[in-house]
Formats: C-alpha cells, structure tokens, sequence
C-alpha cells in the first residue's frame, strides 16, 4: 500500500468524479428507476446498486441491468433512452459536494496540479463539471472511455499521473467506492476514501484514509 510522504508532501491530486467531487450516484440510480418503472420492471434496490452497480462504467451497469430484470435486447436498446433520462435528472439535481470547491482553489492557490479520472464517458465528465462550473478547473480529465481497461485496474491513474508528468507516489487520489480505491492503490497511488450514502457501508478499507467529506481533508500533506 503506498505510503504517506509526510517529509516531502504530495504535488499533484487526482480526483474521482462521482461520489467525490459530486454525489451523483443517488441520480443515476433515480434515472435508471425512472426507465424502468416506465418499461414496466422493478426498479433498482438500494442494496443491489450498492452491492452489484456502484463503480461500474455505464455499459457494464446496462448488460448489469438486462440480466437482474431478464430484458430483452442488448444494451443499445437501452443507452439513448437512459442517457435522456440522467441529463435530466443532472441539470435538476447536481451540486458539487461539500469541500469540492475549497480543495479545489487552494490547489489552484499553491500551483498544485489537478486531475479528474473517473469511470463515466469523458462525455459526461464534462456535462457533470459544466453543470457544477467546474469545467475549467482542471489540468487534465479522463474519462472511463480514455482507458482500455477501467477501475479497478489501475490504468485511469497511471495515465493519470502520467499526463500530470508526476510520479504516482507524488499523487493523491480522492475516491469513494471499492473498485476506484483499488484502482488507485495498486497504481501505487496514496488514497483517501471520501464517505457518501450510497458506499458508506461498503469496504474501504484498502484506502490510506477514510474522511467523512472533503471538508476533513489534511492540507498539510500538499506541497506545491
């Protein structure tokens, strides 16, 4: 597990998109329902997203979705009404969680470089920073289609850090599900879990740390 570097401190921070710098996990969940309540199924249960979904890519939770409800057609029958249904639920509901914006400008404040590297389309990584105007806040974003393999695999932080021009054990990486948590560490990556509703109950224990919100964060191990 990496360490923490308290000599010299971290230069660079990677952040996870959902459940970090926004709790939009609660709204997928609502869009997802939303379809199929309309399709006429079940809707999701808060244990089978919690259990089974969270931390998925979006064609993972669809081929996900058609084999727990036994729909038919394949995931394309289902993308383009879906992705209708999350805009909708995003431009109404999305705000950026607490401590975002505050870490946010003081890295900004100390020249320290940042990164988004989450599992949604990088489509939708830029609806979701648009939305909470923070599209231009940082230095380099990768979406979950930028990577051949995606969490857990540690692919999205290497490249990651590697487009940061950092070392991964100059990086702190800002998670909240299992699956990103082990994607982080096993790219040798020093990782805080940030609690939400949706995986707080869930195992974080492979982080390095586990904060409530980001308005816990330890400043004092960044170093411009």
């Amino acid at each position: 597990m990496p360490e923490r570097e308290d000599m010299d401190g971290f230069t660079a921070v990677i952040f996870d998109m959902d459940g970090v710098l926004v709790d939009s996990e609660p709204l997928y969940l609502k869009a997802i329902n939303n379809l199929l309540t309309a399709l006429g199924v079940s809707p999701v249960t808060d244990y089978e997203n919690e259990s089974i979904l969270i931390g998925t890519t979006v064609e993972e939770t669809w081929n996900l979705l058609i084999k727990m409800r036994s729909l038919p057609g394949t995931i394309h029958t289902y993308l383009g009404k879906y992705d209708d249904y999350v805009k909708e639920v995003l431009k109404s509901d999305l705000v950026a969680r607490p401590g975002v914006k505050t870490l946010i400008d003081e890295c900004s404040n100390r020249g320290i470089p940042k990164a988004v590297a989450s599992s949604s389309l990088r489509e939708w990584v830029h609806l979701k920073l648009d939305t909470i105007n923070l599209q231009d806040r940082f230095d380099v974003i990768i979406g979950g289609d930028d990577v051949q393999k995606g969490k857990p695999e540690p692919d999205i932080y290497l490249m990651a850090a590697e487009k940061l021009q950092k070392n991964p054990s100059q990086c702190i990486a800002i998670e909240d599900s299992p699956v990103g948590i082990s994607a982080a560490v096993d790219a040798g990556i020093y990782t805080i879990a940030v609690l939400t509703e949706s995986t707080k109950n869930l195992d974080l224990s492979k982080a390095n740390e586990i904060i409530e919100t980001l308005e816990y964060f330890d400043y004092g191990i960044l170093r411009a």
